[in-house]
């Protein structure tokens, strides 16, 4: 059986090939728009973990900060450092720039120092002035910028002074004073970031918190990948609609190549019915031709999914790409399902041929 199956496949070699690439473009598709949206949501969220412990903005924030604007007032800090298990505090003022498609950071350098211990400049030194920023590895390397170079951040020129090590907060760090003012916001945050003491647990910080600060939004920074891929506007909606998407272009493109098969091969079909073929051989012979198709579809999918990554990433270097093992597995099952499916028409459409009108079939 499968030399014939072989056999079948390779005498029309197009249709099996657009089946085949059918195939493989609804695999890429899944992987693509997953590892995409699942790297920019993960890196966005460890990035703001290692920011400090726990988050704290306004009740209407959202999770996801390009949406959010800085009107919280920054001497609620002070409020905040009385808490018990409190180490340090620290305001930072977010801001998304489209253009460049990243956020920056405003931030006061003596109290950011202090809740992010981690924190470590590569090359360089910290900023000073009001015109100097510092930026990360990720950006210097994709922007091809150095120690001395000079950035353009909403019309005005800075002059990058120093490089740190990337995973923490924003591509781009300047002034808290100076952002404020650009932003025409004085005085003004988007949240604070609390670093917990060695002697208190997260825990109990968080509950401290709730009960003396109320009205505000309260976040353990270790939860913000389950809370992002929650509350993200239509992240699932769209995960969801992309693998809809390509397993109906799998199961239709299988349908038709199928379909069309079974009537190019009515006459053969009603020989093997002629020589004892059964129902059941008929419907498992069209089956695993479909199946066949697939496996090569997935394969030529994953080859294209690597490919279209690295194109994209050498594009945009800032940009993350996570791919989880069980997002390969379920992008390969979708697409085998499909076929399945797309082929049991006329599996069964095949196996109810008449022999003695498939014979005479023209």
């Amino acid at each position: 059986m499968i030399k014939l199956i072989f056999t079948n496949l390779t005498q029309r070699p197009t249709r099996t090939a657009v089946s085949i690439l059918a195939v493989a473009l609804g695999v890429a598709l899944v992987l693509v728009s997953v590892g995409l949206s699942y790297g920019a949501l993960n890196d966005s969220a460890e990035r703001t973990r290692q920011m400090g412990d726990v988050m704290v903005q306004p009740s209407n924030a959202s999770f996801l900060q390009v949406l959010n604007s800085g009107n919280f007032a920054v001497r609620i800090g002070t409020v905040l450092e009385k808490v018990d298990g409190v180490a340090a505090v620290t305001p930072v003022l977010s801001k998304f720039l489209a253009e460049a498609f990243h956020l920056i950071y405003g931030i006061d350098t003596e109290s950011f120092l202090k809740v992010n211990e981690i924190f470590q400049i590569l090359e360089g030194r910290m900023f000073e002035g009001a015109e100097e920023v510092v930026v990360d590895t990720n950006y210097a390397h994709a922007q091809k910028v150095g120690v001395g170079d000079q950035i353009n951040i909403l019309g005005t020129l800075y002059t990058v002074t120093g490089i740190f090590k990337e995973g923490i907060g924003a591509r781009v760090l300047l002034p808290l004073v100076t952002l404020q003012e650009k932003n025409g916001t004085p005085d003004k945050c988007t949240m604070f970031f609390i670093r917990v003491r060695d002697d208190a647990t997260i825990d109990e910080v968080y509950e401290e918190l709730k009960v003396r600060t109320k009205g505000y939004k309260i976040t353990k920074t270790a939860e913000l990948q389950e809370l992002l891929a929650a509350n993200t506007p239509v992240f699932r909606q769209f995960i969801t609609a992309v693998v809809t998407l390509s397993s109906v272009i799998s199961f239709l493109m299988i349908l038709l190549a199928m379909y069309t098969t079974i009537t190019e091969r009515t006459r053969e079909i009603g020989i093997l019915k002629s020589l004892g073929a059964s129902k059941a051989y008929i419907i498992k012979l069209i089956l695993q031709e479909s199946l066949l198709i697939c496996g090569l579809g997935v394969l030529v999918g994953y080859g294209l999914t690597f490919v279209t990554l690295q194109i994209v990433v050498a594009t945009f270097p800032n940009l993350k790409v996570d791919i989880s093992e069980a997002w390969r597995v379920g992008a390969a099952l979708m697409a085998v399902g499909a076929g399945i499916f797309g082929a049991l028409y006329p599996a069964l459409k095949a196996a109810q041929l008449d022999p003695i009108k498939a014979l005479g079939y023209e």
